[in-house]
């Protein structure tokens, strides 16, 4: 690297650095203030969770920090006729555009590294944080309203009083997946929560439980597990890594055919034996299932995995448009050709990305295509800048 691309380099990295050092301390207090008006967390919590927040947010803060550091570089080497001093010494613009374009999709590959392993990590961190808060939380919730009721999950806790972490007299109604509703009423039991598993363990001493079909047993003293309340039973896509995505989506598709081998002998059992009422209702589960159950999961998936490359990739188009751009506009701030180039990226570039990601999630239209539409626009757009600011 010659002296010329390295001093752009190194003025790159230095605004780099302190712009986002001041974006991400300030977004950092902002986001660790949500997750504890949110959890309710306390001192301690907010401090454990502080770092796993930072991660969260670099892949948000890295393309406007990166936007901004090109404008106020190329706009200053504008602005002081630096630019103009090495053109007339016979250098090729490009050559000094090019370290800001390398930093850019280097920093894009980072901030890809960062949302696909890094940021799950520390969400799972987080909430192992908010699950040890919550296991106070539900028993004070009980402890002060003797009753629990978590609809998303079946769960419904009523008790006479809790002492530590036993439940005095209680009511437990559950309803599982496999939609079979038990209660159990008890003289006391004791819970604990298996922060790995998301699972919360409540053993049962003395009671007794009674099944919807009109089942029941007495139950001297036994553990059951119950899902954690507050706690989604299926990970969201966002939370996974790209390998995670993948093999859901192979996962699904195999269980897809499998099911499709599966009714297609039931038809063909039902045509043989001409149980035809049967044909007809197996047609409408098949149909209820497959589009509430595995095309919406799909759908999200396929837009997390889509998305997840396609906004990694915003910080070099960004930088694509804003070098040319803060080159055009030497002789102004460079907080105004910020804002000029910026202001266009959050009323058009953000709206385009996240009603694609709308769309696709509702299996409207392919992920796959539809999300690299406002990169493929903003390149676009770079190219020409960049075509007019060799040629002038």
């Amino acid at each position: 690297m010659r002296l010329l691309q390295r001093y752009i380099t190194m003025e790159l990295f230095r605004v780099f650095a302190m712009v986002l050092t001041g974006i991400s301390v300030l977004l950092v207090f902002v986001g660790v203030f949500q997750q504890a008006s949110e959890n309710g967390l306390g001192a301690m919590e907010v401090i454990q969770i502080l770092p796993y927040v930072l991660y969260s947010l670099l892949p948000i803060t890295i393309p406007a920090t990166m936007l901004l550091t090109v404008t106020v570089v190329y706009g200053r080497m504008a602005g002081d006729q630096e630019l103009t001093a090495a053109r007339a010494a016979g250098i090729n613009l490009l050559s000094l555009i090019w370290p800001s374009l390398l930093m850019g999709a280097m920093l894009s590959v980072l901030a890809l590294l960062l949302t696909d392993q890094v940021i799950p990590w520390s969400i799972q961190k987080i909430q192992e944080t908010v699950l040890v808060k919550m296991e106070k939380i539900f028993l004070d919730q009980l402890r002060a309203d003797h009753q629990f009721v978590e609809s998303s999950q079946g769960l419904a806790i009523t008790v006479i009083d809790v002492q530590d972490k036993t439940l005095i007299k209680p009511t437990i109604r559950y309803t599982p997946d496999n939609g079979q509703i038990f209660t159990i009423q008890a003289e006391s039991a004791r819970i604990r929560f298996n922060i790995q598993e998301r699972t919360a363990w409540i053993k049962i001493v003395g009671g007794y439980i009674n099944m919807d079909d009109g089942h029941g047993a007495w139950i001297r003293e036994e553990e059951y597990p119950f899902p954690l309340p507050m706690v989604d039973k299926q990970p969201k896509a966002r939370h996974m890594a790209v390998k995670e995505i993948s093999e859901e989506l192979e996962e699904i598709t195999a269980t897809r055919r499998q099911q499709e081998s599966h009714r297609v002998l039931a038809r063909s059992s039902h045509l043989l034996t001409g149980h035809f009422e049967q044909l007809a209702m197996s047609s409408f589960v098949e149909l209820v299932q497959q589009q509430h159950v595995d095309n919406r999961r799909v759908d999200r998936l396929s837009t997390e995995y889509h998305s997840r490359f396609a906004l990694a990739g915003s910080c070099f188009f960004f930088v694509l448009v804003g070098s040319p751009f803060s080159i055009m506009q030497a002789k102004r701030q460079f907080l105004t050709s910020f804002f000029m180039v910026f202001m266009p990226i959050v009323f058009l570039y953000y709206p385009v990305v996240m009603l694609a990601m709308n769309q696709s999630k509702n299996g409207m239209v392919p992920p796959e295509s539809v999300m690299w539409i406002a990169n493929i626009a903003t390149g676009v757009i770079g190219i020409y800048l960049l075509r007019r600011v060799v040629r002038n």
